[in-house]
C-alpha cells in the first residue's frame, strides 16, 4: 500500500491548492473593478520596504494592545511552522526525508528547536486569545464563529504537529535517531514521546505508528482546509494586510486625495459605486482583521451614532464579492446594483464620521477608512446635493463672507485694535511670520481671548510677524470634509494666490485645522510654506529662553490632544513640554489620551451639524475630562475650545477650559497680574 501514498497526497495537494488558488485568483481579480489609482503606489521604494519591515516584520502597530502581543507571537511562530509544512509535504512522497539531509544535522537540529520552540509559543498564544476572545470578551471584541474556527484550527497544528513528532520518535530506534536529528533540540516533541514509551524498543509499536501517522496526515489536511477556508473568512487579512501595508499611503498623512474637477467628460464627482473607488482602497477591505480597534476609538460610534468604521470596510467587502462573482466571473455586465454613497452605506453612517483618524492610527494594517468615507461624502454633496440646511447655511457663509460664521470679512482684524499688529498689506518688507489667525480665532468671542493671548506672546518673544486682515479667508477646511471639493478648491486657491503674492514662507497658527490644511494640502494647489502651530512655537521661545515665565496659582491642568495636532500631525510631545514648563502647572491626563485620545466631535464639519442620536461627543469626552479631576482643561484648538466647553456647561460642571496660549500668556511677569487663566476663561 505504500505505493499509494505518494498518489493520495498529489491528489489531494493537487486538488486542494487548484481550488485554493482559484478562489484568490478572483479574489484578486475582483479588485479591477476599482480604477486605476493615480498614484504609481511603487514610488519612495525604500521608505515602503523599510515601512514594511517594521509594520509587518515587527508588527509595531499589532502589539501596542496585549491581544496584539499575542498576535506577533501566531504570526510569527506560524511563519516559522510553514517550514517544517513544508518539509511534511515532502515527506508524503519521501517518507524519510529531512532538510537535515540538505543543510546538516547540526544546523537542521537549530532549526528543530526553534520549530519546536515557535509550536508551544503559538498554542499557548492561541490559547489565551481564544480565552480572552470567548471567555473575557473585551467590549471591542469580535465574537464569530470563524475565530473560533481559525483558533482551533492553529491549535489543531501546533497539537498534530507535537504528537505526529513524539509518536516518530517513539517508534524509531535510538540509533536511527542519532543519524536524522538530536532529540534534546526538540524538548516539546521528545516530552511527548516519553507519554508514548520511546524511543523504540524491540517491542512492536504498530497501533502508535498508525496513530502517528494519522496525525501526520491530519495536519495536512488542516492545512489544506486552512488554504481554502482563509480565503474565505476573516482571515483574508492574511493575503491582503501585507501588500496593503507595502502599498499604504506615503503622502502627507492625514491629506485628501483631490478630485478633477475640471473632468468635462465626468457624469458625477465624488464615490458613488466601487468603480469610482481605486483598487488600493478596494484592498483594505481585504486587509481587515477585525480587531475592532476602530470602531472601539470612533467617537460616533461610542456615542451610539450608526457609523461603525469596520462596518463600513465589512460592508465594501461583501459588495466587492458580490460584485465581482457577478460581473466577473457570471458576466452579467448590465446587472443592476444599489448605490454605493447613500445605499449600501447610508448617508447617516458617512455623515457622522469627525474625521478625527482614531480609525486609522489605530489601525494595525493601514486601512484608509477616511478617504472612502470622504470620497463617498463628495458623491452625496456634490452629485446628490444632499445637504442639511445647517450644512446649507454654513457653505452659503463661506461663499458669501469667506467664513463659516457667516460674519463679514471686512471686521477679520477687529480683534487686534490696539494691539498695534501690522497687516501684510501696510509692509514694504515682508515680516518672519504671517500669523495665520483663521475664522474662529477672528470671529468667535471665545477664541478671540487665545488670539490675542498668543499676539502678546509674540510680541513679548520679539518675534516678527503681520496679519492678513481682510484679505484671509476661511482654508476650506470644513468645506472639504463635509464633502464640498469644489468650495474648498476655491477657497484654497485664493488663498494660496494672496500668500504666493506676499511671497510668504512661514505661517504660524493656533488652529490645528489650518495648520493641517495648508501645511499638508495646500501644496497640491502650489501652496508651500512652513507651517508651524502655537503649541510648538510656545515651546520653542520658552526653551530658548525667548519668553520667561513666572509662577501663578498652582494649577493642576487637564490636558485634551486635539486629532489634528495629535493624530494627523504625531505631536503629543509640544504641549506637554510647553504646559510644563508653567511654573506651578500639573498636567493630569484623560484616560484615553495622544493615540487615543477621544476626538472633541467637531472635525469633518461637525462643528456645522446637529447631533441626533445618542450621547453628544463633546459631553462624553468631558465626562472622561471630569473624570480626571484637574481644575481647568487646556485645549490647543479654537474647536476643542467650544465643544469642551458646551460638555462641561451641559453637565454643570464650572472648570473653565483654556487655550495653552492663554496658560502661557498668564505666566508673562507683566501680564500675569491681568491675565489670570481664570479670566481669560471668562
Amino acid at each position: 500500500m505504500d505505493f499509494l501514498r505518494p498518489l493520495i497526497v498529489a491528489i489531494a495537494f493537487g486538488v486542494g491548492f487548484y481550488f485554493a488558488g482559484q478562489t484568490v485568483y478572483w479574489l484578486f481579480r475582483y479588485l479591477t473593478l476599482g480604477m486605476t489609482d493615480k498614484r504609481t503606489r511603487l514610488d519612495d521604494l525604500k521608505p515602503r520596504l523599510v515601512g514594511f519591515a517594521q509594520l509587518v516584520g515587527g508588527q509595531t502597530r499589532v502589539i501596542r494592545e496585549y491581544a496584539g502581543m499575542l498576535h506577533f507571537f501566531v504570526f510569527w511562530g506560524f511563519l516559522m511552522l510553514q517550514i517544517e509544512t513544508f518539509e511534511y509535504m515532502i515527506r508524503g512522497f519521501f517518507p524519510s526525508f529531512t532538510f537535515g539531509q540538505i543543510i546538516g544535522l547540526t544546523t537542521y537540529n537549530g532549526l528543530l528547536l526553534a520549530q519546536d520552540v515557535a509550536g508551544l509559543l503559538v498554542l499557548a498564544a492561541v490559547t489565551l486569545l481564544a480565552i480572552r476572545r470567548f471567555i473575557v470578551r473585551p467590549d471591542h471584541s469580535i465574537q464569530s464563529s470563524d475565530a473560533a474556527v481559525i483558533l482551533a484550527g492553529i491549535g489543531g497544528l501546533m497539537v498534530t504537529k507535537f504528537l505526529f513528532h513524539g509518536a516518530e520518535i517513539a517508534t524509531t530506534s535510538a540509533e536511527e535517531i542519532a543519524t536524522r536529528w538530536t532529540t534534546t533540540f526538540t524538548p516539546v516533541a521528545s516530552f511527548v514521546a516519553t507519554l508514548f514509551g520511546g524511543p523504540a524498543s524491540q517491542e512492536p509499536k504498530g497501533g502508535l505508528h498508525l496513530f502517528g501517522q494519522t496525525m501526520y496526515f491530519g495536519h495536512l489536511a488542516i492545512v489544506l482546509f486552512f488554504a481554502n477556508y482563509i480565503p474565505l473568512g476573516k482571515h483574508l487579512h492574511l493575503l491582503g494586510a501585507m501588500p496593503n501595508v507595502f502599498f499604504r499611503k506615503l503622502e502627507p498623512n492625514g491629506a485628501l486625495y483631490p478630485i478633477d474637477l475640471e473632468n468635462e467628460n465626468a457624469e458625477y464627482f465624488g464615490a458613488s459605486k466601487l468603480e469610482d473607488l481605486s483598487w488600493k482602497q478596494l484592498l483594505d477591505t481585504y486587509a481587515c482583521t477585525e480587531c475592532g480597534r476602530c470602531e472601539h476609538y470612533c467617537p460616533a460610534f461610542n456615542t451610539g451614532k450608526e457609523l461603525n468604521p469596520m462596518q463600513i470596510i465589512h460592508k465594501l467587502k461583501d459588495h466587492i464579492k458580490e460584485k465581482g462573482r457577478i460581473v466577473l466571473q457570471e458576466g452579467k455586465k448590465d446587472h443592476e446594483f444599489p448605490l454605493l454613497a447613500g445605499g449600501i452605506i447610508s448617508k447617516e453612517e458617512l455623515m457622522a464620521c469627525t474625521t478625527c483618524g482614531a480609525c486609522v492610527a489605530n489601525c494595525p494594517v493601514n486601512i484608509e477608512h477616511v478617504d472612502t468615507i470622504i470620497d463617498m461624502r463628495r458623491y452625496i454633496i456634490l452629485t446628490e446635493s444632499d445637504v442639511s440646511p445647517e450644512v446649507s447655511r454654513t457653505f452659503k457663509n463661506m461663499e458669501r463672507s469667506q467664513n463659516p460664521w457667516g460674519v463679514p470679512n471686512r471686521t477679520r482684524a477687529e480683534w487686534a485694535e490696539g494691539l498695534d499688529i501690522p497687516l501684510m498689506s501696510e509692509l514694504e518688507t515682508p515680516p518672519e511670520y504671517l500669523f495665520w489667525v483663521g475664522c474662529a480665532g477672528s470671529f468667535d468671542d471665545r477664541q478671540k481671548k487665545v488670539t490675542q493671548a498668543m499676539a502678546k506672546i509674540l510680541k513679548r518673544a520679539g518675534v516678527s510677524f503681520a496679519i492678513l486682515g481682510p484679505e484671509e479667508q476661511c482654508t476650506g477646511d470644513a468645506a472639504r470634509r463635509i464633502g464640498n471639493e469644489y468650495l474648498y478648491h476655491a477657497m484654497a486657491t485664493a488663498n494660496v494666490e494672496i500668500l504666493n503674492t506676499y511671497k510668504v514662507t512661514k505661517i504660524i497658527t493656533t488652529c490645528p485645522h489650518c495648520f493641517h490644511t495648508i501645511g499638508k494640502e495646500y501644496p497640491q494647489v502650489g501652496g508651500h510654506y512652513e507651517v508651524i502651530h502655537h503649541t510648538k512655537l510656545l515651546n520653542d521661545l520658552i526653551r530658548e529662553r525667548k519668553v520667561t515665565l513666572t509662577a501663578n496659582s498652582h494649577k493642576k491642568y487637564v490636558y485634551h490632544d486635539s486629532c489634528y495636532i495629535g493624530r494627523w500631525n504625531d505631536d503629543y510631545s509640544n504641549p506637554r513640554e510647553t504646559l510644563a514648563q508653567v511654573p506651578g502647572a500639573e498636567i493630569k491626563e484623560m484616560e484615553w489620551k495622544e493615540r487615543k485620545a477621544l476626538c472633541c466631535g467637531a472635525g469633518g464639519g461637525r462643528m456645522w451639524m446637529e447631533e441626533h442620536t445618542g450621547k453628544r461627543v463633546n459631553v462624553h469626552r468631558s465626562d472622561m475630562a471630569i473624570a480626571a479631576g484637574g481644575d481647568a482643561v487646556v485645549v490647543n484648538c479654537p474647536f476643542c475650545m467650544t465643544m469642551i466647553s458646551d460638555g462641561l456647561k451641559a453637565r454643570d460642571n464650572e472648570m473653565p477650559t483654556l487655550d495653552l496660549a492663554e496658560v502661557v500668556a498668564a505666566s508673562l511677569p507683566v501680564l500675569a497680574a491681568a491675565a489670570q487663566p481664570s479670566d481669560a476663561a471668562e
